[in-house]
């Protein structure tokens, strides 16, 4: 089995991301880049299967399109398509953190960022947010689109591989332009709806920076309690709340 220091390292910051409450059955992934180029990701459904319970073969090896160079255990989540295109991008990244932890993603169910509010998260600076409509591009999925071009080592569900590849886009946008900034601190950005992503010039400082921003938005949502002003903090949200009857009725007319 190859990488297995690597593989020891993304098991042991797993547990202490689930011991931090960051990483939980919602999903999530953690990922670093290999010396030789090729990247090394937890595989699909180690959430549901409790990531306490992560082992050194709960990973694969990917080469930088998605190609599998060794499988022990599942193939990579739809959303590793987000950590090979951070990857290709941004040379100087080396490992990245994907949770759906709770405070942040409170704050990506409204589309907007938590307001940094303690110095640790400073550091960071702007913690953008990225969207689409992911009800939209599921009604729009026709037999004719199948199958689609997922690389093999990806798993085969088509409408959340489709979601991911039309964040793509905004992330790049959000994160090219600071790309320099990796020399210093990590970067970070929340998903619409989702959850976070944090990326750093190791799995260390990815982890470390999903604390940070997880941590700064639980004290936001707490100084607001305490200050009465939930509505300044939480802005206005990047789309208005929609009901499921708007949502059904989008999706027929899609």
């Amino acid at each position: 089995m190859r990488s297995t220091t690597e593989r020891r390292l993304l098991v042991e910051q797993a547990g202490e991301l689930v011991h931090r409450g960051v990483l939980e059955s919602g999903g999530g992934a953690l990922s670093v880049r290999l010396e030789d180029g090729t990247i090394l990701m937890s595989t699909t459904g180690l959430a549901f299967r409790g990531w306490r319970h992560i082992t050194v073969e709960d990973f694969i090896v990917l080469t930088p399109t998605g190609e599998i160079v060794e499988q022990t255990g599942g193939l990579g989540a739809a959303g590793t398509v987000l950590h090979l295109a951070v990857y290709a991008h941004l040379p100087r990244c080396g490992g990245i953190v994907h949770a759906h932890s709770p405070y942040a993603t409170t704050f990506a169910s409204l589309g907007v960022a938590p307001p940094s509010v303690v110095n640790r998260h400073d550091v960071l600076g702007a913690v953008p947010v990225v969207a689409v409509d992911d009800t939209a591009i599921k009604a729009r999925l026709t037999p004719d689109d199948l199958p689609l071009p997922i690389p093999a080592g990806i798993v085969a569900n088509p409408a959340p591989y489709v979601i991911n590849r039309a964040l793509l886009p905004q992330v790049l946008d959000a994160l090219l332009p600071r790309a320099q900034e990796l020399t210093r601190h990590g970067l970070a950005f929340l998903i619409y709806r989702h959850g976070l992503m944090t990326i750093g010039r190791t799995i260390h400082e990815a982890v470390d920076n999903a604390y940070r921003v997880e941590d700064n938005a639980r004290i936001a949502l707490y100084r607001a309690l305490l200050t009465g002003d939930l509505t300044r903090v939480c802005g206005n949200p990047l789309f208005e709340p929609i009901s499921d009857a708007a949502r059904v009725s989008a999706s027929a007319s899609g």
